[in-house]
């Protein structure tokens, strides 16, 4: 086998390992669990005034994005430090100067093990009927007061937010993920995906190169779609 072959092998490898890495999240899954990605998504330009989370908590336009987890057509897939269903490959072997299951360094019975971390999320959310039928029917200054998404283009479109934790990133964790979330969504009937990507953003690029297209602005953001039918 030549070099070649060997970093093709190698890369093949990786990305399996990566892929079972990779999970959906269920409907219960709390909305703590996404503070940290919605963080990252307010918060991904260095250049900009820092929105803390405790802000972002009490903002309509964030709280669009995760409160109130599990309403009809969300779906989110994380990506895991280590394999949900066992441990990475560090784990699996003991050292002399580890204790292992069978001998605790402090004798005590070894503690559960705790969930494994999250380094990634994808998720979509649609926009609440009610707001979109206002959006849609209301001709006077009351129609934008309910929030719709910064990536809203039609009420059975879903908007797709995805972040990756900085010393996670440059990995091909974000382009999995999104591929995983966009094949959940066409199994589940939506006909595109949306999302919205400010100016100066490099994301824009993993989104361009994997079928999404611009079809308006909000503000000083590209609206893009990817059609999934």
């Amino acid at each position: 086998m030549n070099e070649r072959q060997n970093q093709d092998s190698a890369e093949a490898a990786r990305r399996t390992e990566l892929r079972s890495r990779i999970r959906p999240l269920g409907a219960e899954t709390p909305d703590e669990a996404f503070l940290p990605f919605l963080d990252l998504c307010f918060n991904w330009s260095m250049d900009k005034p820092r929105i803390d989370v405790d802000e972002l908590l009490e903002r309509d336009d964030a709280a669009f994005y995760f409160k109130d987890w599990g309403r009809e057509g969300d779906i989110a897939v994380a990506a895991y430090a280590k394999d949900p269903n066992g441990g990475d490959a560090a784990d699996e072997q003991p050292s002399e100067d580890r204790p292992t299951e069978d001998q605790p360094a402090d004798g005590q019975p070894p503690a559960a093990d705790s969930e494994p971390e999250i380094i990634g999320l994808a998720w979509l959310r649609l926009a609440a009927f009610d707001a979109v039928i206002e959006k849609s029917t209301d001709t006077t200054a009351e129609a934008d007061s309910r929030f719709t998404g910064y990536g809203w283009v039609a009420g059975d479109i879903p908007e797709l937010s995805l972040a990756v934790l900085p010393d996670h990133q440059s990995q091909g964790i974000g382009g999995m993920l999104l591929d995983v979330v966009c094949t959940l969504a066409k199994m589940s009937g939506f006909p595109a995906v949306s999302l919205s990507v400010e100016d100066g953003n490099g994301a824009a690029r993993l989104y361009h190169d994997r079928g999404f297209v611009t079809v308006g602005r909000n503000g000083d953001a590209d609206i893009l779609v990817r059609q999934l039918k």
